[in-house]
Order: structure tokens, then sequence, then C-alpha cells
């Protein structure tokens, strides 16, 4: 007889609101595109994959953008933290707010820093955040990966699902955290 041993993960996705964490889990869980925004307090979702051949539960609980009491939750296996590409001040609240509280409450967690809206973002605005900057801000908070993404177009939606597995070490790939080895070439 061969037993089957599930994996779960949780992650919990942080940042400002409106910068789409809400469009983006229902991206990971297979879900259209919302172009109305619903306002989030906490919700929790649970969806099955298979990493590796195993099967891997994925319990994602998104968290409101005025959420500010981390303390009060479980400690996930790897914070996510969101900020749009087309609002500056959604990245400052990255480092000013949410980096802060994280350390607070577990400092060895892994955070994937997720720029979302990329489909928002033009070029030579100065509200807007640049690629380099994105990963500027990923090396100052030591995060072990950063994506850029939309999930409007579900571009990048892939790339960001699997840096959580990666960072969550729920999927080997060697010592190396995903960040350098796609950033260091």
């Amino acid at each position: 007889m061969v037993l089957s041993v599930s994996k779960s993960l949780q992650c919990t996705v942080l940042g400002d609101g409106f910068v789409g964490k809400s469009s983006l889990v229902e991206r990971f869980l297979g879900g259209d595109f919302n172009n109305e925004y619903v306002a989030t307090l906490q919700d929790d979702y649970t969806a099955k994959c298979k990493v590796n051949g195993e099967n891997l539960f994925v319990n994602i609980t998104d968290i409101a953008g005025e959420h500010d009491d981390l303390t009060s939750m479980e400690t996930p296996d790897v914070f996510v933290v969101c900020f749009s590409l087309a609002d500056k001040d959604s990245m400052e609240s990255v480092l000013n707010f949410w980096i802060p509280r994280i350390k607070l409450q577990d400092k060895e967690t892994p955070i994937v820093l997720i720029g979302t809206q990329s489909d928002k973002r033009r070029a030579n605005r100065k509200e807007h955040v640049s690629t380099d900057e994105g990963f500027t801000l990923a090396t100052s908070i030591g995060a072990a990966a950063y994506v850029e993404c939309s999930a409007k177009d579900t571009m990048g939606v892939d790339v960001a699902f699997y840096s959580i597995l990666l960072a969550s070490n729920q999927c080997t790939m060697g010592k190396p955290s995903l960040f350098k080895r796609i950033y260091d070439r």
C-alpha cells in the first residue's frame, strides 16, 4: 500500500488597498478578472496543485489594505507583499508600513515582493514605479523574489505564484533564491 502525504503552504497577501491583491489571488486560483473594486476585510482561499508530483494545498489569506495588526494572525510560510506599479506611494508604504509590521511578527519568514497592475504603468511618469526601483526595494527588504505582473492581462501571474512556491521551499530548485538565479545573470 502506498500512502500519499499532502503538504500545505500558508501564504498571507498584504499591501495597501486598491493595489490589486484580491484580483491577483483570484487569478492564482484560476478565476476571471473583476473590473469592479470589492473591499476585503480578510478572505481565505484554498487551492490544490501538484508540485514535483506531490499534492500541495495552498492556503491564501488576503488581508485588507487597512489591516495593521499582524501580530494577531498566525505566521504564514511566506508573506506576499504587493504594491501597484502605477502608484509610487504604495511602494513607499511597503518599506515604511508593511515590512516593519512583518518584521515585528517574524524576521525569518520569506517575503515575495510583487509589483501589480503593470498594465497601468506608463514610462516616464514620476508617480509610477520602474522595474529598477522595484528591484532596489526588493533588495533593500531582503525579498526572496520580486515579480511584476498584471492580474488584468495575466502577465506574470504564473511567475508570481511559482516564486511564492520557491520562496516557501515547497518546490526545490537548488540553493540560491529565485531572485538571485533569475536576476544575477
